[in-house]
Parts: C-alpha cells; sequence; structure tokens
C-alpha cells in the first residue's frame, strides 16, 4: 500500500507571494501571527511579505524567537504568543527551523493535550488539525513547506526530536524565489545539496512508486543542472 499526503495549494514562481493576501481572503482568515526570525527581519527579506500585509490590509502580530535549530522554549513561546494575539491562522517565513516552528506551534494549539513538546515525538496521536499555516520559505532544502514531518531541539537532553504528523501540513505553499536571494553562497549549497539528498533518498527507498519516482528524477535533473551556477553566482 502507499499513501501519499499532499498539501492543498503550492506557488511557485518570482514574485509569486502577492497570492498570500488572495489566499487569506479566499479562506476567511482575519488575523495572523507572523513566524520569522530577526536575520530575515533584518536583512529585508520579511519587509517583503510584510508589504504584501499591509497592502491587502491584513492584522498580524510578529513572533521572531527563533533559533537556528528551534528549541522546545521556541516553540512555546511562539505558542504564547498565538494565544496573546488572537491569531486564527500562522504565516512561517524562512527556513526549515521556522516552519517546523511554525508547525509544533500550530499542533499544540488545537491539541493541549500534547503541550509537552516531547510528547509529540515520533507519529503523535493528535486528533485535531494544527492551526492553518501560510508557508513561505527562504531556503530551498528542506521542504518543509509541503511534509508532514517537524524537527525541535530538546536542549537539556542535547538531542532533537523527529515529529511526524499528516495534520500539521501547511495549507499553502508559497515559494517564491525573490525571498531566496538574500542567501549566501555557503546556504545555497548545504540547502541544494539537502534537497539532493532528499532526492535520491526518495528515489532508492524501498517504498518508492511511479509517482515518487517523477519527482525525485525530476528534482536530481535540476539540481544537477543549476546548483552550481546558482553557487558561483552568488
Amino acid at each position: 500500500m502507499n499513501r501519499y499526503v499532499l498539501n492543498e495549494t503550492s506557488y511557485f514562481g518570482a514574485g509569486c507571494r502577492t497570492e498570500l493576501a488572495t489566499e487569506v481572503k479566499n479562506k476567511g482568515y482575519k488575523k495572523a501571527l507572523l513566524v520569522s526570525d530577526k536575520i530575515l527581519a533584518s536583512c529585508g527579506v520579511l519587509d517583503k511579505v510584510k508589504d504584501v500585509l499591509n497592502k491587502a490590509k491584513i492584522p498580524y502580530d510578529e513572533f521572531l524567537e527563533i533559533k537556528q535549530n528551534p528549541t522546545i522554549k521556541n516553540c512555546k513561546d511562539g505558542l504564547e504568543a498565538l494565544n496573546k494575539s488572537g491569531a486564527d491562522f500562522i504565516i512561517a517565513v524562512g527556513g526549515g527551523s521556522v516552519i517546523d516552528t511554525a508547525k509544533a506551534i500550530g499542533i499544540v494549539k488545537n491539541n493541549p493535550s500534547f503541550a509537552d513538546i516531547k510528547s509529540l515525538e515520533g507519529v503523535a496521536n493528535t486528533t485535531k488539525k494544527s492551526v492553518p499555516v501560510i508557508a513561505l520559505p527562504t531556503t530551498c532544502g528542506t521542504a518543509a513547506e509541503v511534509t508532514i514531518n517537524y524537527v525541535i531541539t530538546v536542549e537539556e537532553e542535547n538531542r532533537k526530536i523527529v515529529c511526524v504528523d499528516p495534520k500539521d501540513i501547511p495549507v499553502v505553499a508559497i515559494v517564491d524565489a525573490e525571498l531566496m536571494q538574500s542567501m549566501p553562497p555557503k546556504t545555497i549549497a548545504s540547502t541544494g545539496m539537502d534537497a539532493l539528498t532528499h532526492a535520491i533518498e526518495g528515489y532508492i527507498t524501498k517504498g518508492a512508486h511511479v509517482i515518487s519516482d517523477m519527482f525525485e528524477v525530476q528534482a536530481i535533473e535540476l539540481i544537477a543542472k543549476h546548483l552550481r551556477g546558482a553557487v558561483k553566482d552568488k
């Protein structure tokens, strides 16, 4: 038996972040918690998304306290920010760390019995879908914007937990190349190799299928063709 879990909607293309306003309006969302980090805020990437929200007059609060490897404290602080905000959906702007944190915040909000983040490790038996998450990635390796997995660091135990839950997949992924232009060459190289590794793993796994093979082969070909140039151009 093969199972495929896909998000509702994905956009690809330079400038497609403008579709954020359309999706919010169409889904009837009222207020966002904008989840990101201070680096993206300082380099102007976050402003590109905020401009879309401001022009569409979509209210939002911000939560920027996320580490590169998000911790349980980051998740709990984010949940507190969500509760304080009264937001009914989350916009995650960032790499895998930001999007993973948004997933954890959203799933715990609607499943309070999992307030101990460590209880989400593995395949969690949650009962309700996450608070809706719209993800705008700023890197190109983890594909956190379209997956059901997230990773959280347990600092006091010096380990990471991997959480798997179909109920946490972002409802919309907006993959805008203009949000990735600030990536330094080292980050482009590492995230590109991350994507290549995932594609190869997906192709050679015993659980591979003709449908998944189609995506994996295309990913391998595109990365092989363009990654060196993307790093060199920076």
